[in-house]
């Protein structure tokens, strides 16, 4: 279903002042053109303006479908500090539909931790291997390694891809579970449906922490034990129509 942009809420990265400077540019751009900046809760999408980090730490804070903006290292952003006048003005002539990723609720010892969209990652803070008991339904492995990557499909083409996964299509419902350096190469990267439930004991303890996507830390309690489901919420990002 084809949408069109009537307001919105411009949210900036404050680590990079240029950001503040587009904003102030964007938002006289976009009021010339009949679009409205409104409050985060009157807004019907939600423009970032930094990166892709930027993306993820207001992922948990507006849930409203995005529009990004970032530089030409960014992987998630539609648009770069360089094209966004260009490509605004055809999101806004063309409209817009909503392309709908998946997102990972995480439980660390019975305590709900806010949703990822890239992925949930347990590392080791030292040099040493730590232990994992992992269960999904009736399989169980049991291994050493440096830590474990649980990714949706956005996140799948980041770390995980770097740990040794596969990359996988934006849409995917799926769960790859990859580990980083396992010992001996004792546990492979898999593919797990889209209802599975991750749960992870943590055994051989040294120091580690839980970290989601890049943006929260939580360091790791003795017998730890960690279950990582498919959310019930998704992330949206708007997607210029593109005329032929």
């Amino acid at each position: 279903m084809t949408q069109h942009l009537k307001t919105v809420w411009i949210a900036t990265n404050p680590l990079k002042p240029k950001s503040r400077e587009i904003k102030h540019k964007m938002t006289e751009f976009l009021r010339a053109r009949g679009v409205r900046v409104a409050g985060a809760h009157k807004a019907e999408a939600l423009i970032t303006i930094g990166g892709d980090g930027t993306i993820l730490y207001n992922k948990n804070r507006y849930r409203k479908p995005v529009w990004a903006i970032g530089s030409d290292s960014s992987f998630l952003c539609q648009s770069n500090v360089k094209s966004w006048k260009k490509d605004l003005s055809a999101l806004l002539k063309s409209g817009y539909t909503l392309q709908k990723r998946s997102m990972l609720q995480t439980i660390l010892d019975a305590k709900r931790l806010p949703d990822a969209l890239n992925e949930v990652v347990v590392r080791s803070r030292l040099h040493r291997v730590m232990g994992v008991k992992l269960k999904v339904g009736s399989r169980t492995w049991k291994f050493l390694c440096d830590g474990l990557i649980i990714s949706t499909a956005t996140g799948s083409s980041a770390y995980a891809y770097s740990a040794g996964g596969r990359q996988m299509r934006a849409g995917d419902k799926r769960i790859q579970v990859v580990p980083i350096a396992p010992y001996r190469r004792a546990f492979k990267p898999v593919m797990l449906r889209a209802n599975a439930v991750v749960k992870a004991e943590f055994f051989e303890k040294c120091p580690a922490d839980l970290t989601i996507d890049g943006q929260v830390r939580v360091p790791l309690k003795k017998n730890a034990k960690l279950v990582v489901r498919r959310a019930g919420r998704v992330m949206e990002f708007v997607q210029a129509i593109k005329k032929k």
